[in-house]
């Protein structure tokens, strides 16, 4: 027995034979016997009871060290969370709270977790709870600001929108404009449909929506609606501008410096704003045609499109029913209605060099002192939770930059979740959401 390696540490003497089931793990035991008073040998017996020990030893440390072996390759049941489950514990940031003078963020700007709560999903399954139902906002609900007429450097031509319908018009300036439309197939026996009007980023065009997100296949089946007659929705992307970059004297008169790449105007928040009047035209081109559900049109933008979907949902907050929008910070529009803006879904990265994961909460929190419905996803490179923005030495400008330009593609589906649970209050609807959210009295106590 000289031969024998080092025994594996001392396996529980006092356990049973068989299967036994601790946690999520199933560990293999034996008994063991116990130890037993050593005893001299009989002279008239030939068998080497020290010997037989020995070997009953040995077996019991072989099996001591397979259980040891077992337990270390079975998955424990903290190895199988999912760290996004966790983000509740992590929903304040440290940063802002020490910006904020160490208060907690409101409730308002939250994380949508209705997703995880209820697990992996169909994309044609239905909305699992009815929606939110907002009144519409009468007028324009946007203070104006800024300049209209800002010099275009060219006039952009037809966007290749293949597999899409093109729709056309001329703004209010002459120019053409174009928007491509991607809807699912046999869509006039599935009308009315959800929209998403889709903004693109700087620099690049409509084409965006097939190149960079994967909103085409799930239009085919998605159900925005809770309705299997009506599964499925439009996407509608309008083709922006390319402007000039504003003089020193224009700056100096009071013209804000915004990004030549910017593709739409947002600077010029007045009802003459070019741009969304063009997106009132293709919207009411797809209206008329009875294609669209008037109570849930949705803006969504990445970069300054984003800019340009929370524009369009403030200063039409009585046709869009909520926004969302990717690595985008606040807009130059303020909201100046009574009441809250639109719902809002804020998509960005922890490291981001175009528009800083601090400025996108700045943006949270004063949302939240307008008391409006905010849910946010802060997301890593790739695209999983993030408890909390990163650090200045953690983010370097070109990670920072490759991360703005990445759209989440994976985490679209939180995005339609969200937009599932927000229609405009219209016709009958409005009646009972103004009845809703009217104060009721009982015995002097307001409640809601």
């Amino acid at each position: 027995m000289s031969g024998v390696p080092r025994l594996a540490p001392r396996f529980d003497p006092s356990s049973h034979a068989g299967l036994v089931q601790r946690d999520s793990c199933t560990y293999y035991s034996a008994r063991v016997p116990q130890p037993q008073p050593r005893r001299r040998p009989h002279r008239t017996s030939t068998l080497d009871l020290p010997g037989l020990r020995r070997g009953r030893a040995l077996l019991a440390a072989a099996l001591a060290g397979a259980a040891a072996w077992i337990a270390a390759a079975c998955s424990t049941p903290s190895s199988g969370v999912d760290g996004g489950d966790l983000l509740g514990v992590f929903e304040q940031d440290a940063g802002a709270a020490v910006a904020d003078g160490g208060q907690p963020r409101p409730s308002a700007a939250r994380q949508d977790a209705g997703a995880r709560a209820a697990g992996p999903a169909s994309a044609a399954a239905p909305p699992t709870k009815p929606p939110e139902a907002r009144l519409p906002s009468e007028g324009s609900c946007v203070a104006e600001q800024g300049r209209p007429g800002r010099e275009l450097r060219k006039t952009l031509g037809r966007p290749p929108c293949r597999g899409a319908q093109v729709l056309e018009t001329r703004d209010a300036e002459g120019s053409p404009r174009y928007a491509c439309v991607i809807a699912p197939s046999g869509v006039e026996t599935r009308a009315p449909l959800p929209l998403i009007v889709f903004f693109h980023a700087d620099g690049d065009n409509p084409t965006s929506v097939d190149k960079e997100t994967g909103l085409r296949k799930l239009g085919a089946t998605w159900n925005l609606t809770g309705d299997p007659a009506h599964a499925g929705f439009i996407v509608l992307a309008p083709q922006g501008r390319a402007f000039k970059t504003p003089s020193q004297a224009e700056r100096e008169r009071g013209t804000k410096m915004y990004t030549p790449t910017a593709p739409f105007d947002v600077e010029f928040t007045g009802e003459g704003n070019v741009d969304v009047a063009t997106v009132d035209a293709f919207v009411d081109q797809l209206l008329e045609k009875k294609l669209v559900d008037r109570r849930r049109v949705y803006a969504l933008g990445g970069s300054y499109g984003g800019h340009m979907a929370a524009t369009y949902a403030m200063m039409r907050a009585d046709r869009v029913a909520a926004f969302a929008t990717f690595g985008s910070n606040a807009p130059p529009a303020e909201w100046a209605c009574p009441g809250p803006p639109p719902p809002a879904m804020a998509v960005y990265r922890a490291c981001d060099d175009t528009f800083p994961c601090e400025s996108v909460e700045r943006w949270l929190r004063a949302r939240d002192a307008l008391s409006a419905h905010t849910s946010f996803l802060r997301l890593d490179e790739a695209g999983r939770d993030e408890p909390h923005c990163a650090l200045r030495n953690r983010c370097s400008a070109k990670k920072g930059a490759i991360n703005h330009a990445r759209w989440p593609k994976s985490r679209e589906t939180d995005l339609l979740r969200f937009f599932a649970g927000h229609v405009l209050a219209l016709g009958a609807d409005a009646a009972a959401a103004e009845a809703a959210q009217r104060p009721r009295t009982q015995t002097g106590t307001n409640t809601r």
